[in-house]
Protein backbone atom coordinates (compact mmCIF):
# COMPACT_ATOMS: atom_id res chain seq x y z
CA UNK A 1 0.00 0.00 0.00
CA UNK A 2 3.03 2.53 0.93
CA UNK A 3 4.34 1.67 -2.42
CA UNK A 4 1.72 2.31 -3.88
CA UNK A 5 1.08 5.63 -2.75
CA UNK A 6 4.68 6.29 -3.34
CA UNK A 7 4.07 5.77 -6.85
CA UNK A 8 1.12 7.87 -7.54
CA UNK A 9 3.02 10.75 -5.68
CA UNK A 10 6.04 10.38 -8.07
CA UNK A 11 3.56 10.60 -11.02
CA UNK A 12 1.52 13.64 -9.29
CA UNK A 13 5.05 15.38 -9.14
CA UNK A 14 5.97 14.26 -12.67
CA UNK A 15 2.80 15.84 -14.21
CA UNK A 16 3.67 18.78 -12.52
CA UNK A 17 6.86 19.53 -13.09
CA UNK A 18 6.25 18.80 -16.89
CA UNK A 19 2.97 21.15 -16.69
CA UNK A 20 5.66 23.83 -14.85
CA UNK A 21 8.09 22.69 -17.44
CA UNK A 22 5.74 23.69 -20.77
CA UNK A 23 3.23 25.97 -18.86
CA UNK A 24 2.83 28.31 -21.75
CA UNK A 25 2.33 25.57 -24.10
CA UNK A 26 -0.37 24.22 -21.14
CA UNK A 27 -2.05 27.45 -21.48
CA UNK A 28 -1.94 28.05 -25.06
CA UNK A 29 -3.48 24.51 -25.74
CA UNK A 30 -5.77 24.98 -23.09
CA UNK A 31 -7.13 28.34 -24.70
CA UNK A 32 -7.65 26.62 -27.68
CA UNK A 33 -9.48 23.60 -26.22
CA UNK A 34 -11.96 26.66 -24.70
CA UNK A 35 -11.91 28.64 -28.22
CA UNK A 36 -12.77 25.55 -29.71
CA UNK A 37 -15.42 24.11 -27.51
CA UNK A 38 -17.12 27.80 -27.12
CA UNK A 39 -17.25 27.93 -30.81
CA UNK A 40 -19.13 24.38 -31.07
CA UNK A 41 -21.28 25.84 -28.03
CA UNK A 42 -22.24 28.94 -30.48
CA UNK A 43 -22.75 26.59 -33.32
CA UNK A 44 -24.79 24.20 -31.72
CA UNK A 45 -27.22 26.86 -30.32
CA UNK A 46 -27.36 28.75 -33.37
CA UNK A 47 -28.74 25.60 -35.45
CA UNK A 48 -31.02 24.24 -32.96
CA UNK A 49 -32.67 27.78 -32.10
CA UNK A 50 -33.24 28.00 -36.67
CA UNK A 51 -35.06 24.81 -36.08
CA UNK A 52 -37.21 26.53 -33.59
CA UNK A 53 -37.54 29.70 -35.18
CA UNK A 54 -38.57 27.78 -38.46
CA UNK A 55 -41.35 26.34 -36.96
CA UNK A 56 -42.07 29.48 -35.55
CA UNK A 57 -42.50 31.15 -39.39
CA UNK A 58 -44.47 28.30 -40.62
CA UNK A 59 -47.12 29.36 -38.09
CA UNK A 60 -46.88 33.23 -38.61
CA UNK A 61 -47.49 32.60 -42.45
CA UNK A 62 -50.65 30.63 -41.89
CA UNK A 63 -51.71 32.67 -39.40
CA UNK A 64 -50.50 36.35 -39.74
CA UNK A 65 -50.18 36.95 -36.03
CA UNK A 66 -46.44 36.43 -34.51
CA UNK A 67 -45.22 33.87 -33.41
CA UNK A 68 -42.68 33.44 -30.64
CA UNK A 69 -40.22 30.53 -31.43
CA UNK A 70 -40.28 29.80 -27.64
CA UNK A 71 -42.13 30.29 -24.51
CA UNK A 72 -40.22 32.28 -22.90
CA UNK A 73 -38.99 34.89 -25.90
CA UNK A 74 -39.35 38.14 -26.14
CA UNK A 75 -38.85 38.27 -29.94
CA UNK A 76 -40.41 36.38 -33.35
CA UNK A 77 -39.25 35.92 -36.89
CA UNK A 78 -40.07 38.56 -39.44
CA UNK A 79 -38.60 37.79 -42.74
CA UNK A 80 -36.31 34.73 -44.23
CA UNK A 81 -32.96 35.02 -45.76
CA UNK A 82 -32.56 33.06 -49.17
CA UNK A 83 -29.08 33.17 -50.60
CA UNK A 84 -28.34 30.91 -53.09
CA UNK A 85 -29.07 27.11 -51.42
CA UNK A 86 -28.62 28.93 -48.12
CA UNK A 87 -32.16 29.85 -45.78
CA UNK A 88 -32.39 31.77 -42.67
CA UNK A 89 -34.90 33.42 -40.32
CA UNK A 90 -34.59 36.22 -38.68
CA UNK A 91 -35.97 37.46 -35.53
CA UNK A 92 -37.12 40.94 -34.57
CA UNK A 93 -34.59 43.71 -32.16
CA UNK A 94 -31.36 43.49 -32.54
CA UNK A 95 -30.35 42.57 -29.21
CA UNK A 96 -27.16 40.63 -28.33
CA UNK A 97 -29.66 37.42 -26.89
CA UNK A 98 -31.54 37.71 -29.85
CA UNK A 99 -28.22 37.72 -31.95
CA UNK A 100 -27.43 34.33 -30.31
CA UNK A 101 -30.00 32.60 -31.68
CA UNK A 102 -29.87 34.14 -35.35
CA UNK A 103 -29.37 37.44 -37.64
CA UNK A 104 -31.67 40.11 -36.04
CA UNK A 105 -33.47 43.11 -37.59
CA UNK A 106 -32.88 46.17 -36.26
CA UNK A 107 -36.04 47.74 -35.20
CA UNK A 108 -35.09 51.92 -35.81
CA UNK A 109 -35.18 50.40 -39.79
CA UNK A 110 -38.04 49.55 -41.89
CA UNK A 111 -38.76 45.83 -41.87
CA UNK A 112 -37.32 43.80 -44.51
CA UNK A 113 -39.69 44.30 -47.69
CA UNK A 114 -40.80 47.22 -46.94
CA UNK A 115 -39.89 50.76 -48.87
CA UNK A 116 -36.34 52.03 -47.22
CA UNK A 117 -33.10 50.66 -46.13
CA UNK A 118 -34.09 47.32 -43.79
CA UNK A 119 -30.94 46.26 -41.64
CA UNK A 120 -30.02 43.23 -40.81
CA UNK A 121 -27.17 41.75 -38.23
CA UNK A 122 -25.80 38.72 -37.56
CA UNK A 123 -22.64 36.66 -35.93
CA UNK A 124 -20.10 35.96 -38.42
CA UNK A 125 -19.92 32.58 -37.13
CA UNK A 126 -22.94 31.13 -37.54
CA UNK A 127 -25.28 32.06 -40.01
CA UNK A 128 -23.83 35.29 -41.13
CA UNK A 129 -20.26 33.46 -42.10
CA UNK A 130 -21.63 33.06 -45.66
CA UNK A 131 -21.52 36.28 -46.42
CA UNK A 132 -17.80 36.19 -47.18
CA UNK A 133 -18.71 34.06 -50.33
CA UNK A 134 -20.77 36.72 -51.63
CA UNK A 135 -20.22 38.53 -54.53
CA UNK A 136 -21.82 41.87 -56.17
CA UNK A 137 -24.57 41.12 -58.15
CA UNK A 138 -25.71 37.74 -56.05
CA UNK A 139 -29.46 37.86 -55.09
CA UNK A 140 -30.97 37.82 -52.00
CA UNK A 141 -34.30 37.03 -51.66
CA UNK A 142 -36.53 37.99 -48.56
CA UNK A 143 -39.87 36.36 -47.88
CA UNK A 144 -42.40 37.94 -45.45
CA UNK A 145 -45.64 37.34 -44.73
CA UNK A 146 -46.75 39.94 -47.52
CA UNK A 147 -44.75 37.69 -49.74
CA UNK A 148 -41.16 37.53 -51.42
CA UNK A 149 -39.07 40.13 -52.87
CA UNK A 150 -35.47 39.96 -54.30
CA UNK A 151 -32.62 42.34 -53.76
CA UNK A 152 -29.42 42.73 -55.62
CA UNK A 153 -26.19 43.07 -54.21
CA UNK A 154 -25.13 46.53 -54.92
CA UNK A 155 -21.82 46.68 -52.93
CA UNK A 156 -19.47 45.22 -50.26
CA UNK A 157 -17.18 47.10 -47.65
CA UNK A 158 -15.31 47.13 -44.67
CA UNK A 159 -16.11 49.86 -41.88
CA UNK A 160 -15.00 50.10 -38.67
CA UNK A 161 -17.71 50.29 -36.45
CA UNK A 162 -18.00 54.06 -35.57
CA UNK A 163 -18.58 54.65 -38.85
CA UNK A 164 -22.39 54.92 -38.72
CA UNK A 165 -22.64 56.21 -42.01
CA UNK A 166 -21.74 52.93 -43.66
CA UNK A 167 -23.20 50.94 -41.44
CA UNK A 168 -27.24 52.23 -41.69
CA UNK A 169 -26.68 54.61 -44.58
CA UNK A 170 -24.49 56.07 -47.44
CA UNK A 171 -24.44 58.02 -50.32
CA UNK A 172 -25.65 55.24 -52.41
CA UNK A 173 -28.99 54.35 -50.22
CA UNK A 174 -29.46 58.11 -49.76
CA UNK A 175 -29.93 58.54 -53.17
CA UNK A 176 -32.80 56.11 -52.97
CA UNK A 177 -34.91 59.28 -51.20
CA UNK A 178 -36.56 55.97 -48.78
CA UNK A 179 -38.62 55.34 -52.08
CA UNK A 180 -37.09 52.14 -53.53
CA UNK A 181 -36.44 48.99 -51.23
CA UNK A 182 -33.00 48.41 -50.05
CA UNK A 183 -31.40 45.67 -47.79
CA UNK A 184 -28.23 45.87 -45.66
CA UNK A 185 -26.52 42.78 -44.31
CA UNK A 186 -23.99 43.61 -41.41
CA UNK A 187 -21.52 41.55 -39.73
CA UNK A 188 -18.01 41.47 -37.69
CA UNK A 189 -14.70 41.30 -39.66
CA UNK A 190 -12.48 39.66 -40.29
CA UNK A 191 -14.19 36.45 -41.15
CA UNK A 192 -13.39 33.28 -39.19
CA UNK A 193 -10.82 34.55 -36.48
CA UNK A 194 -10.42 33.71 -33.50
CA UNK A 195 -10.29 37.39 -32.11
CA UNK A 196 -13.28 38.60 -30.09
CA UNK A 197 -14.61 41.92 -30.05
CA UNK A 198 -13.25 42.76 -33.34
CA UNK A 199 -13.83 46.55 -34.55
CA UNK A 200 -14.70 46.09 -38.18
CA UNK A 201 -17.82 45.28 -40.13
CA UNK A 202 -18.24 43.53 -43.31
CA UNK A 203 -21.47 45.33 -44.75
CA UNK A 204 -23.11 43.87 -47.60
CA UNK A 205 -25.67 46.53 -49.41
CA UNK A 206 -28.35 45.24 -51.97
CA UNK A 207 -31.42 46.74 -53.84
CA UNK A 208 -35.15 45.62 -54.72
CA UNK A 209 -35.21 44.58 -58.30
Amino acid sequence: MHTYSYKKKNRISWCLSLLVKYKWLALVLGLGIYQFSAGLYIFAKAELAQYLIAKAWNKNLSSHQQQAPWPWADTFPVAELIIKDSSWYVLAGASGRNLAFAPTHVSATPLPGKLGNSVIVGHRDTQFNQLKNIQKGDVIEVKTTEGRQPFKVSSLRIAHQSQVEYLYDDEESSNLNYSTKALTLITCYPFDSLVPNPTHRYIVKAVAI
